[in-house]
């Protein structure tokens, strides 16, 4: 029983502590990481684009065949 009140309080004093440290420590790791990336050229934003616009058109027809597929069955 002590060993859950201990843990209830030590949860309750990290909760109230850590909003506003745990928001610093986040935009801090987040800084830090955009001061190490680089923005990417036009050719690597065209190949990333159809890349997605083809992952689209693929679920796209995946559920338009699955969709087909249950209205048929099912009609």
């Amino acid at each position: 029983m002590t060993s859950l009140v201990s843990g209830r309080k030590k949860l309750i004093a990290e909760s109230s502590r850590g909003i506003f440290s745990k928001l610093r420590d986040t935009l801090h790791n987040w800084r830090l990481i955009l001061q190490r990336v680089k923005r990417p050229d036009k050719d690597e934003y065209v190949h990333a684009t159809k890349i997605m616009w083809l992952a689209i058109l693929i679920v796209g027809v995946v559920a338009y065949i699955i969709h087909l597929t249950a209205y048929l069955i099912l009609r």
